[in-house]
């Protein structure tokens, strides 16, 4: 062979290093946990034809006598028996042990500027599920496109017969919807796979597409004027102003915060006073992780309702620090706060994706209170909201309600501040 275009992953090498490199990878590698692959698979991993994996075994029998060759098979050790059985990924087996998934967890602690990226240990976990489920090595997703979807069709059928394998979370709750379930795990492989050179055209349908799951679907959640009124005087009687379910209420409203920045937000505030009105307004801050590297995640948060206002003032001066005076721990708050806000909507016969999005409900109703207010500006809004674009706010929380478009149809002194989708 010719030694100037032998290449192995990338770089040149020499004839004794592609024949020991493909050797280990027919004999699997104990110190690295690699089961023993297949010629047809070595030569995908390596990019080689079939016919020049056998002229390396060749070598490797003859020449290196690292390999041992019989009836047409590769001799296995008994070490390399044993690795080829698969052994379930868990907290004493771990999966970023594997030297593939090692130098991928590397590039999610550092893609971001050398910072890693928010979901690296989800993605990580996905991948750990599929193999688990699947009882497959991380090697084999990597393998070809066609054997990844393969793999993956089998864990989404796993996963409809509640078989997949995936490790406890604590309290905190896991989907139950299958589609996010398959979504989640389908982003985590494709990055991996993408990390190792194996990629998918963007828009690509099927078991590998990336199309977000009830994207767009709950725009028109809302709460109306009279719903709000109603459920301010219901908090106010059983768990009254100055309580942490009026505060998390009100505050998710004005600020359409999320959950994580509702719960580390202080209060601390500034004052402004119009000057032409005299309608004070709090200013207040909260830090979103979800876009943490858009203005460090900082947006600007305004609260003008005077009892929103008044019941912030009670707690401060009790010498309080967050929004919430509860001292327990997050699992415990957060089943408590979303079973107060369950009890919110129950009362006022709001149920489905109110009962299961407590809180984010909030966000969405946030929207369309600021967007009832002011006339629907959606630009003044995705920035009293922190959305950072208009076109997310607009399809994914503030879907103009049909009095609305009607009310601006036949007012014609009135023109709409936005372009209505088709």
């Amino acid at each position: 062979m010719n030694k100037t275009r032998m290449r192995l992953y990338g770089k040149n090498a020499t004839e004794e290093e592609v024949t020991r490199e493909v050797s280990r990878l027919l004999l699997g590698d104990w110190e690295r946990r690699q089961s023993p692959m297949s010629v047809t698979d070595t030569a995908r991993m390596l990019g080689y034809a079939r016919t020049t994996i056998y002229d390396y075994i060749k070598k490797a029998v003859e020449k290196y006598h690292i390999l041992e060759y019989k009836d047409g098979k590769v001799v296995l050790p008994e070490s390399s028996k044993q690795l080829a059985k698969f052994r379930q990924f868990d907290k004493n087996h771990e999966i970023v042990n594997d030297p593939l998934v090692e130098e991928w967890k590397q590039d999610l602690m550092t893609r971001r500027n050398g910072e890693p990226i928010s979901t690296w240990k989800t993605r990580i976990l996905s991948v750990e599920s599929v193999c688990n489920t699947c009882m497959v090595h991380p090697r084999d997703l990597v393998i070809s496109q066609r054997q990844t979807e393969k793999i993956l069709k089998n864990y989404a059928e796993m996963c409809r017969e509640g078989k997949a394998v995936k490790r406890p979370c604590g309290a905190k709750k896991i989907s139950d919807d299958i589609r996010n379930i398959i979504y989640q795990k389908v982003q985590g492989v494709r990055d991996f796979c993408g990390f190792h050179g194996l990629v998918w055209k963007r828009g690509v349908g099927g078991i590998m597409s990336q199309k977000v799951p009830n994207h767009a679907k709950y725009a028109d959640k809302r709460l109306t004027d009279e719903e709000l009124e109603r459920a301010d005087m219901f908090i106010k009687e059983k768990w009254g102003l100055d309580s942490d379910v009026y505060r998390w209420f009100w505050i998710g409203i004005e600020t359409c915060a999320r959950f994580s920045a509702l719960y580390a937000m202080n209060l601390d505030y500034t004052i402004h006073v119009s000057q032409k009105s005299g309608k004070m307004t709090y200013i207040m801050t909260a830090h979103e992780k979800k876009t943490k590297y858009i203005k460090n995640g900082k947006w600007f948060k305004y609260i003008t309702r005077p009892d929103t206002q008044r019941s912030i003032d009670l707690l401060k001066s009790r010498g309080g620090k967050r929004i919430y005076e509860s001292g327990q721990f997050y699992s415990c708050f957060a089943a408590k706060i979303s079973a107060s806000m369950k009890e919110i909507y129950t009362f006022l016969g709001k149920t489905e994706y109110f009962d299961s999005h407590p809180t984010h409900a909030l966000r969405h109703i946030g929207a369309h209170y600021w967007l009832a207010k002011k006339d629907y500006n959606y630009g003044l809004v995705a920035m009293i909201g922190g959305w950072n674009t208009i076109d997310e706010l607009r399809r994914s929380y503030g879907e103009m309600p049909p009095e609305k478009v009607l009310e601006m149809i036949e007012d014609d002194s009135k023109s709409a501040p936005i372009q209505l989708l088709h």
